[in-house]
């Protein structure tokens, strides 16, 4: 028999018998192993990447969102000092505070 022709029925029986998958399943396999890598590993993996890159996105957003807040409230309080401040330079006394509300001019001490 000539050898091309060895080959091609090699490749046939192969191919027939599905050997050729079982084969490439096989050196796919121990190319992993090699490497030290399962599927279900890298899969594990890629998850995890996954979920810290959205928690990362999510204390991102909360901190942009807790420094708007910040923000906002520091202005109102620059604001309600700077109409206190025109008050009593008119002459006029802020009323008392609620029982319930702090009073930070006149802190009590405890």
């Amino acid at each position: 028999m000539e050898k091309a022709s060895l080959v091609t029925i090699i490749v046939a029986v192969l191919g027939a018998g599905g050997l050729g998958a079982f084969a490439r399943e096989i050196a796919d396999i121990v190319s992993k192993v090699r490497r030290g890598v399962s599927t279900r590993e890298s899969n594990r993996k890629n998850d995890i990447i996954g979920q810290r890159d959205a928690a990362l996105e999510r204390a991102d957003a909360e901190q942009a969102r807790a420094d708007r807040e910040r923000a906002l409230r520091i202005a109102w309080q620059i604001h309600a000092g700077t109409l206190s401040y025109r008050l009593r330079s008119s002459g006029i006394t802020p009323d008392t505070l609620p029982d319930d509300l702090e009073d930070t001019l006149n802190p009590k001490k405890t």
